[in-house]
């Protein structure tokens, strides 16, 4: 019983990465997103 939990101790670790990775990835490209809409909207103003 000692030896599970510390196998999914160490198995944790990769997924918790994955997810904090994915989510930073996502939360970019969400700003991203804003960022060119911001972009689009100020081009459309000057014309």
């Amino acid at each position: 019983m000692k030896y599970m939990s510390e196998i999914l101790f160490y198995l944790s670790w990769p997924l918790l990465i994955v997810i904090s990775y994915q989510s930073v990835k996502w939360l970019i490209s969400k700003y991203e997103k804003k960022e060119a809409e911001l972009i689009d909207s100020n081009n459309n103003s000057e014309l």
